[in-house]
């Protein structure tokens, strides 16, 4: 009888101190990811017939019915930057909503320190096929950068056309 009291007098301090250890551990390395892309400056390769409709700033703004655009040419980007170093989780880009489907394909997603030292995060080959489609790049774990960009990689011309971009992340010292 000894032995099955001391047994369940271990088993009630140790449930609640693995609990206790548990949450500990949730609670230090949980951290929330944000949009951390929203509103922030984008640079373009080109803008379509230097028409303002459709300025970087478009891709950033939270609205998934209006759309960015770059002239036709071989390699088009966009660049986010972030203002600060963030560790990138993910990044989004959603298609355009009103045609012109296939135009995103071919698509690597760099993450960087600074513009001329981006590394690569993902690939998406596409076409892209229907209206409003969401791609998403899962980073590898630690990819950290200040810069975003996306650009089309293949293609002899090609337009650069997302309604809205989204990076995952969170602020880093």
């Amino acid at each position: 009888i000894s032995l099955k009291k001391g047994l369940d007098m271990f088993l009630l301090l140790l449930v609640p101190a693995l609990v206790y250890i548990c949450y500990v551990d949730i609670i230090t390395c949980h951290y929330e990811l944000t949009n951390v892309a929203y509103s922030k400056p984008v640079t373009l390769s080109s803008l379509f017939d230097n028409d303002s409709r459709y300025i970087g700033s478009k891709v950033v703004n939270g609205l998934f019915s209006d759309l960015i655009a770059t002239t036709a040419e071989r390699s088009p980007w966009l660049r986010i930057d972030l203002g600060a170093r963030f560790e990138i989780n993910e990044i989004e880009v959603f298609a355009r909503t009103d045609c012109c489907v296939n135009q995103l394909h071919d698509v690597d997603f760099k993450v960087g320190g600074s513009i001329h030292h981006m590394h690569r995060c993902g690939h998406y080959t596409g076409p892209t096929t229907a209206k409003g489609q969401r791609i998403a790049v899962f980073c590898p774990r630690n990819t950290i950068g200040r810069y975003v960009q996306i650009q089309i990689t293949k293609g002899p011309s090609n337009y650069l056309t997302p309604a809205e971009v989204l990076v995952w992340g969170v602020k880093v010292n």
